[in-house]
Formats: structure tokens, sequence, C-alpha cells
């Protein structure tokens, strides 16, 4: 009985390869004709090279890194360097204070307007328009939770994002989170690019 399927499958199998390369190579009065390139269109005179309308506005994909662009020492002066800075994904840069997390991260992508959830407090900070928010997520264990607190500064990119965030389990001195988020938002604010 077992010979009886090993012969079964092996002439399905033989079956199955004639038919694919019969598929993909088919000998036939088709296989004989070549492709032709036919021009559609006249040669084009008078062709200028300058800027036409519509111009299409494209945006430095790299307008700012905090890991690369703010010296070290700025970070170790505001006890943001525990651990060195750490390039993430994108332009995202991973802060480490100790007792807490931050993360400053620019976006080319996603304008100030579409960042902000409807519970966004807009603010001034060194005399540019921002905003201040909250977002808590679980993590992996889903019964610990992270704590983030956001601000979202308007740029001409587009928009830098600053995050505070700690666990409340591996903290004992949890930080106040916006308070501490405004703090390095004002003494970072005079090196990230706007």
């Amino acid at each position: 009985m077992a010979a009886k399927l090993r012969l079964a499958a092996a002439l399905c199998a033989l079956i199955a390869a004639v038919v694919v390369v019969w598929q993909t190579n088919p000998a036939g009065p088709a296989a004989g004709l070549h492709a032709q390139r036919i021009p559609t269109s006249l040669p084009v005179n008078n062709v200028s090279t300058t800027i036409k309308w519509p111009v299409i506005e494209t945006v430095d994909p790299r307008p700012f890194h905090a890991c690369e662009d703010i010296p070290y020492d700025v970070y170790e002066r505001l006890g943001l360097a525990f651990t060195p800075p750490q390039p993430e994904d994108g332009l995202r840069c991973h802060l480490d204070a100790g007792n807490y997390q931050m993360a400053v991260e620019a976006f080319v992508w996603r304008t100030y307007e579409q960042t902000l959830p409807a519970d966004a407090v807009e603010l001034d900070i060194a005399g540019h328009r921002a905003a201040q928010y909250w977002i808590m997520k679980p993590t992996d264990w889903n019964d610990r939770w992270w704590i983030t607190c956001m601000i979202a500064f308007k740029t001409s990119y587009g928009v830098i994002q600053q995050s505070v965030f700690y666990s409340p389990i591996y903290s004992p001195t949890a930080p106040d989170c916006l308070q501490v988020n405004m703090q390095r938002a004002n003494e970072l604010a005079p090196y990230y690019t706007f």
C-alpha cells in the first residue's frame, strides 16, 4: 500500500513539473516572435531646463537627529546620559535619566495638527508652538504600565516629538512626568532644529 502511494506521489510530481515547464516556456508559433519598440511620440524640440509649474515640494528626509545633532555634553549636563544616547529606528534618540527614560524624535511625514490628540494643551515653549499631552501604554506583561507624557513641537518640516516615560514598578522615585518633560523641553529647545 505504501509503495503504491509513493508511486502515485512521484507520478503527480512528474506531471506537475511537466506542466510548470510547459507553461513557462511554451514551444509554439508565439515563441519565435520578438518584441519591437515603436516610438509613440515625436521628438521634443525647444526643451527648456527652467523649472516649470507645479513645483513639487520636497522635504529633507533627515532635518534633525537628536542623538547626532545635540552634543553629548549637553545630555550629560542635564542628567540624561545615565547610559549613552541610543539611536533607534527612524530619527528617534533614546535617552536614559536613571529613574525615567526620554525619547526625542523628528517626523517629516506627519504634521503638527495630525499629531495632536483631542485633549492636547497647546502652549509656547522657548518661542515655539508646542502641545503637551498624556499617553499610557501597557508593557509586554499587561500587568504593568509605562506612564508616558508627550510634548510635540511644530517645525517647518513636521514635528519634533519629545516623550518622558517610566514604569511606576521600576522607578521608586517616580518623576512628575509633565513637569519634567516641560523642564527638558525648555532646556533642549535651543538645540532643536525647527
